[in-house]
């Protein structure tokens, strides 16, 4: 890191005696030449990062790594559950005519689609040079399929961020539960749990993203986007009912809480208390540690419907956007940091999620399973889950997160099933699809 002096753009001074021993040995010429240099080194460019606090430590890390690279490191909220914050950010940049984050890290996976339309035009593509293809074709196959839009890929994946079923292994044991392969499976233990042993969870619905939890593995069709400017949309499409008519019993009857996983009480009303819980992969790293002893979690693969081929959803993963308003040295700069931050072990090997570049999967799982946090091993049920993902819930302009919390979750949250509010939730979603000029649709 260089000192405070030089980050505040001041030369560090030198005395005229030296100048002038400099100048009578070495000649006006050589002396030109050091000034020159001088003045280089202090017109290096500053790359802003705005980034969320959990990946923080990734770009403490590159700067920590590449100590001649000034950063100006931004902390925000990543666009939670699409909050709008980014946007809300480019907006006015794009109105004054400069300001734009060099790169952004954005926990919502439909911001590629966002940030790349008309209205923002924000993010470079990637796929033309600026990042070479061999990185790009180093990413887990459909990782960067959100990021793309047509044709044009506009950020790199962070990491993979698949459902998988997490369980304590010592309390399924303790009651002599057979882990489930299937969502009806679960849901039996859980009604067995709320009689049998009340207080304890078998899953939660407090979330903005549980739609991605429980309706995407069940292929419920209100975000299938089948042509360019085609999405279907049907709350009552029975893939939708399926999972919310499972579900329901199990919210009244307490065994899914409707507490928020991050609230400020989840943690002390059910601390070793969750016997399972559906969720994506960066909840091992990230969730569990502090909810119970190391060594009683385990992961198993994703819930089946019992017939057709098992699918599981996703939730965040992240994007790493570079802006299409970086130009010149500082283009081939801001982009191998982007390259950096979402492909070298050196970041990937501290971020809580999943690898999304293939190189570095091998060495993260290791290291999870050397954390003596799991009681099996992990390596194929991630590896297995990371190509299930069902393709039927597309990256669109809009956060389809966000629409499930404001009538989802608010619905139960005043007493409401969840089956009452898929009306509701799919309502929302078309006005904001008919809004950007889709065609609405309920069948496939």
């Amino acid at each position: 890191m260089r000192s405070k002096e030089w980050r505040r753009g001041l030369r560090p001074k030198l005395r005229s005696s030296v100048l002038a021993i400099v100048a009578s040995a070495l000649g006006v010429a050589t002396f030109g030449v050091a000034t020159s240099a001088s003045a280089a080194a202090a017109k290096k460019p500053t790359i802003t990062i705005w980034v969320d606090s959990t990946r923080e430590p990734q770009v403490k890390a590159y700067e920590k790594a590449h100590p001649g690279v000034k950063i100006d490191l931004v902390v925000y909220n990543g666009n939670a559950n699409g909050s709008g914050v980014l946007q809300s950010k480019i907006a006015l940049d794009n109105r004054v005519g400069s300001g734009w984050p060099d790169i952004v890290f954005s926990e919502e996976n439909n911001d590629a689609a966002s940030l790349a339309s008309s209205q923002f035009h924000y993010p470079a593509a990637l796929n033309n040079g600026t990042v070479p293809s061999k990185v790009l074709g180093g990413y887990a196959a459909g990782s960067l399929a959100g990021c793309t839009v047509n044709g044009k890929v506009y950020c790199l994946r962070n990491d993979l961020a698949m459902n998988l079923l997490f369980y304590n292994s010592a309390l399924m044991t303790q009651f002599g539960y057979t882990v489930p392969t299937t969502w009806q499976g679960w849901a039996a233990i859980g009604a067995e749990v709320a009689t049998q042993h009340p207080g304890y969870i078998v899953g939660s619905v407090g979330d903005n993203w549980d739609d991605d939890i429980y309706l995407w593995p069940s292929e419920c069709h209100v975000d299938d986007v089948i042509k360019t400017d085609t999405i279907v949309i049907n709350g009552a499409d029975p893939n939708c009912t399926r999972a919310t008519q499972l579900i329901d019993p199990l919210v009244k009857a307490g065994s899914v809480t409707t507490d928020s996983v991050f609230s400020s009480t989840f943690g002390t009303t059910f601390k070793d208390k969750i016997l399972m819980m559906v969720g994506p992969a960066w909840y091992g790293q990230y969730l569990f540690p502090g909810l119970q002893a190391n060594g009683d979690l385990a992961v198993a693969d994703p819930l089946s419907w019992g017939s057709g081929p098992t699918v599981t959803g996703e939730v965040g993963g992240g994007l790493w956007f570079m802006s299409s308003h970086v130009s010149g040295a500082t283009k081939a700069l801001t982009a191998s940091i982007l390259t950096w931050l979402s492909t070298s072990y050196g970041s990937q090997g501290i971020s809580p999620g999943y690898p999304a570049y293939v190189a570095d999967e091998t060495a993260w799982i290791a290291g999870q399973q050397a954390s003596g946090l799991y009681s099996n091993q992990i390596a194929p049920v991630f590896a297995k889950a990371a190509t299930e993902v069902w393709s039927g819930w597309s990256p669109v302009p809009w956060s389809t997160d966000s629409v499930f919390g404001s009538t989802v979750v608010t619905g139960i949250n005043s007493g409401q099933t969840l089956t009452s509010q898929l009306a509701g939730f799919a309502s929302q979603l078309a006005d904001y699809a008919q809004s950007d000029g889709y065609t609405v649709v309920t069948t496939p």
